[in-house]
């Protein structure tokens, strides 16, 4: 019986571990991506069912997506600790980009180019993929590495 407890106990702490991961992602990314945000809103009058979902589709992916970088369960390079004051011109300038880009770019494809609302839904496709090349962009503006990384070996 102590045994399945412990399990039980480990299980339990790990998803909550997880759980706080992703909305930490999810806080991160919605905070650093303000400015990208008001942009949103001045254009998704034009595309008002395409731009939402892809933003939303965005946000989720994103997220897990933080939180698995951060975490180094998927390994694309180091990532700075949120907290480090250094990165944040960078991380809200990049991050808002690739916000910027997997809901107002997506949702224009999904309406001028293809025509079609599922196409929307690879704005959750453009964002983890524009933030695993967040640690390439840093090492390429600051010429080093991360000096206090979010995985520490």
């Amino acid at each position: 019986m102590g045994t399945t407890g412990a399990v039980v106990g480990r299980i339990r702490d790990g998803v909550v571990q997880w759980l706080e991961r992703v909305f930490f992602g999810g806080a991160e990314l919605s905070l650093l991506s303000t400015p990208a945000f008001v942009a949103v809103l001045l254009v998704q009058g034009r595309y008002p069912d395409a731009i939402p979902i892809a933003g939303l589709f965005a946000i989720a992916t994103g997220s897990v997506g933080l939180a698995l970088f951060r975490a180094g369960v998927v390994d694309v390079g180091d990532w700075p600790r949120r907290g480090e004051l250094m990165t944040l011109p960078l991380r809200t300038a990049y991050f808002s980009l690739v916000f910027l880009s997997a809901a107002v770019g997506v949702g224009i494809l999904a309406i001028e180019v293809v025509g079609s609302l599922w196409v929307a839904s690879l704005g959750g496709v453009v964002q983890p993929a524009g933030l695993a090349a967040f640690p390439t962009v840093y090492r390429a503006v600051h010429g080093e590495p991360v000096r206090r990384p979010a995985v520490v070996p």
